[in-house]
């Protein structure tokens, strides 16, 4: 009889253990699946862009639309580009496994812009002129973000209205609120 008893008990603490990997898990995938949805109802300071840094950091779970002149590629890290009539490219990309997240952003005109975590722009490089630094000051920053949503800003669209069947938002608040405020 207390034989049956510990087997019983070990099987309940097993199962319960399942139970809570699997729960843990849950939330860690839909916190990315839904990350644009959280991100776009979440506050957040301006000049910070939650709802784009989110669609690249977890460009491996939510929706990637089929679009022309889209091509997605995972090397470690997320790279889209957007090729042109005229074999001219923009590519945007991400690295979540990097020591620091960053973003870049390379426009066709041979400039390279580089965003911290909360996706605001830190600083750039023009290659047509030898790598020179741009500085982040002298740039036309709502341009440069209107250009960055006019190319890559499909994918914000396609997962910023895909509502999760269990809400999480103040989870993902809690998780994401001081990264971008």
């Amino acid at each position: 009889m207390n034989k049956n008893r510990i087997i019983g008990i070990s099987i309940v603490v097993l199962i319960m253990g399942i139970l809570l990997i699997v729960a843990n898990l849950y939330i860690d995938y839909n916190l990315r699946k839904y990350s644009v949805y959280y991100a776009h109802n979440m506050e957040h300071k301006e000049g910070t862009h939650p709802e784009m840094a989110m669609a690249l950091e977890n460009m491996d779970v939510i929706y990637k639309p089929n679009k022309k002149n889209i091509r997605y590629r995972d090397d470690g890290g997320f790279i889209i580009y957007n090729t042109f009539s005229n074999n001219e490219q923009v590519i945007i990309s991400c690295y979540p496994r990097a020591k620091e997240l960053r973003y870049i952003y390379h426009d066709f005109t041979k400039k390279s812009y580089h965003f911290n975590e909360a996706f605001r722009l830190e600083y750039g490089y023009d290659s047509s002129t030898g790598l020179d630094e741009i500085d982040a000051k002298t740039v036309d920053q709502k341009a440069l973000y209107k250009d960055i949503y006019n190319n890559f800003g499909f994918l914000v669209e396609a997962n910023v209205n895909r509502k999760p069947l269990i809400n999480m938002q103040k989870e993902f608040n809690k998780k994401y609120y001081k990264r971008f405020n």
